[in-house]
């Protein structure tokens, strides 16, 4: 395979030059996907743009001949902003909301299924609505599915529920739950009713592998919603004390997006059908200690603790062992890196996040 190095640049204004080095790092992992269709949906949100800047820029650097279908319920909007993907002949646009995606819309050897919506619901029509576009959009996409050679489902360690007393991570062979007596599970039960839909796919010969997310941190993250490293680099960045809004002992990791899509890359590839992986890091810190790293990294204007005691409950920190031992991942950024890289961004683009 020949490698066009220096050949790429980012299409939504990620560091070109990280993320070819990043691709050219990882040939073995780009290249089984050479002369492949891809459907993502979701493909406007976080993680979309994350995967079609890195899958672009494979194809740029290594000639693999990848062709993608990008499904959004506003293409339009996204691609005002970012021109470079609406100019790139090889992205074929789909507005859709993912419920009512075309069943013969084509015929997809891979398939990265990411629409959903992951902020907090207020109320209970909106949680009743996410719950559906959840299960429905995934049941759409098995639809879409059939023939393709591998389906990756996006789900999320919130399937988990509350931590058990004693663990410090969660391990895929779980057996908890989020209470579905609480509105508030809406999104985590949606995400276990999607697991359990695929895993009835899988029963019936569907390709499907999982990818259980936890927390990230990198360019065009939301940084004023409810993920606490966005609100804390952007206080510091802009010179604001880091607030912490709890006692600061839960648990939590960040695993940066470049890691993100490699660890998806090699599920979709290689993870075994039907098994789920979880992806996130599992260097855990407390939130206090994660408000003190920001405020070193970029040099902020100090830290306060002044919310009300958390419980023990709080904790969400994965165990990694899975992808490690199955797929042979292993995280290459720290949480200090990603910290300045992701702050490098923020002060570049002004706070432009997707959302």
């Amino acid at each position: 395979m020949s490698i066009n190095p220096g050949g790429s640049r980012s299409r939504s204004g990620l560091d070109s030059a990280e993320i070819a080095a990043f691709v050219e790092t990882h040939e073995a992992v780009f290249g089984p996907l050479s002369r492949t269709s891809i459907l993502i949906t979701g493909a406007t949100g976080w993680f979309g743009v994350w995967l079609l800047d890195c899958l672009l820029a494979a194809d740029d650097i290594l000639s693999l001949g990848i062709k993608i279908t990008a499904v959004s319920r506003d293409p339009k909007r996204f691609l005002e902003r970012f021109k470079p993907f609406a100019e790139d002949a090889r992205i074929k646009w789909i507005c859709s909301d993912v419920t009512r995606l075309d069943s013969a819309l084509g015929d997809f050897s891979h398939i990265i299924h990411g629409a959903a919506d992951t902020g907090p619901s207020h109320d209970a029509v909106s949680q009743l609505r996410n719950f559906e576009t959840i299960l429905q959009g995934t049941s759409r996409v098995i639809e879409v599915a059939a023939g393709c050679k591998s389906m990756l489902l996006l789900s999320s360690g919130a399937i988990y529920g509350p931590c058990i007393p004693g663990r410090m991570s969660f391990t895929e062979s779980e057996a908890g739950g989020p209470d579905p007596s609480q509105c508030k599970n809406a999104y985590a039960e949606g995400k276990r009713a999607a697991e359990l839909v695929a895993a009835i796919a899988v029963s019936q010969g569907v390709p499907i592998r999982i990818a259980r997310c936890f927390a990230f941190v990198g360019a065009h993250m939301p940084f004023d919603k409810h993920f606490a490293i966005g609100n804390f680099i952007a206080d510091a960045v802009e010179g604001r004390e880091i607030r912490v809004k709890s006692d600061g002992r839960p648990l939590r990791s960040y695993l940066y997006m470049t890691d993100l899509v490699l660890s998806l890359l090699m599920i979709l590839s290689n993870g075994k059908v039907g098994r789920p992986y979880n992806v996130g890091s599992e260097r855990g810190v407390t939130i206090e200690e994660l408000a003190l790293c920001v405020n070193k990294v970029i040099g902020g204007c100090g830290v306060r603790v002044d919310g009300s005691p958390t419980r023990w409950e709080d904790n969400y920190v994965p165990d990694t062992s899975r992808i490690q031992t199955d797929l042979g991942f292993r995280q290459e950024i720290n949480i200090e890196t990603a910290i300045a890289r992701t702050a490098a961004w923020y002060r570049a683009r002004g706070n432009k996040s997707l959302t």
